[in-house]
């Protein structure tokens, strides 16, 4: 009994690490945004996550042990959208979208907690959060469509899908889950959006750098240094799944918070580097 004691306080302290990083990057993101609005930087990045953990209930081989430690893992994720509806409701500026997408998240949370044992209620249930998290996602889609090109650097998706899918590997070696194939292919996505973001940014970049105001560049730039120390983060990240993917080794948890920690910081670095 104390062995499976100790096991649970390891599982909620493995799970509650991750949401506490990320909560103190995100709130600290926004705290220097001079909008006031209660607006998560890596809201979308949960989501992602959370739609992955979906797809391994509804797709995965997964024995109901493996469901259940990944259930209780992912119920973690409450505490991110708590303090966001917290946050946006008693915000000065506040935001109905924001509510919406921390109700969404928490729909998904509910959705995966003590699921049913009847498989196609167990199913139609996490449908029920699946499209809770399309619902999300297309809302804070929505309140990025007028902000300006630059904004979309610090909220921009790709980075965000980044974050969520580190968080879900994260989630899926808490649980000890054994899905070793979708396991192996998270660290090539990563790849993948890691590159899209690279590009995705330089070409905001690029497009702001040759437009022209009254002769000048239409974009000051207040630290240089920010946007190199940016795309070498890139680097870094790169060079660490690179290691794990050619010598087959496997993402383990130290690892792994290195990247969401360097992943969820690059809003950050975005918001120091330039004036617009």
């Amino acid at each position: 009994m104390s062995d499976e004691k100790t096991a649970k306080n390891l599982t909620a302290l493995f799970s509650l690490l991750p949401l506490g990083l990320l909560l103190i990057i995100d709130l600290y993101a926004m705290w220097l945004q001079p909008l006031g609005k209660a607006l998560s930087h890596l809201a979308f990045g949960v989501l992602v996550a959370q739609l992955l953990c979906s797809l391994v209930f509804l797709k995965g081989d997964i024995c109901n042990g493996q469901r259940g430690r990944l259930s209780e893992v992912h119920t973690y994720f409450a505490l991110f959208w708590a303090v966001w509806f917290f946050l946006s409701l008693f915000s000065n500026y506040h935001y109905v979208l924001t509510d919406l997408i921390c109700l969404c998240g928490m729909v998904m949370v509910f959705s995966a907690w003590r699921q049913p044992n009847e498989a196609e209620m167990r199913v139609g249930v996490l449908k029920i959060g699946v499209a809770a998290g399309a619902i999300g996602t297309i809302c804070y889609v929505l309140m990025l469509l007028e902000a300006p090109s630059l904004v979309w650097i610090q909220y921009n998706f790709a980075a965000q899908a980044l974050t969520g899918i580190v968080l879900t590997n994260l989630a899926l070696v808490i649980s000890r889950n054994r899905l070793q194939g979708f396991i192996a292919l998270l660290p090539l996505l990563m790849i993948i959006v890691l590159l899209i973001n690279a590009i995705a940014v330089l070409s905001i970049l690029a497009i702001h750098h040759f437009s022209v105001v009254d002769g000048q560049s239409a974009v000051v730039f207040s630290n240089d240094f920010a946007f190199i120390l940016y795309f070498s983060l890139h680097l870094v990240i790169a060079a660490i799944l690179a290691v794990h993917i050619f010598r087959k080794i496997k993402l383990e948890y130290p690892v792994l918070m290195i990247l969401l920690t360097i992943s969820a910081s690059l809003p950050l670095w975005s918001t120091f580097a330039y004036i617009s």
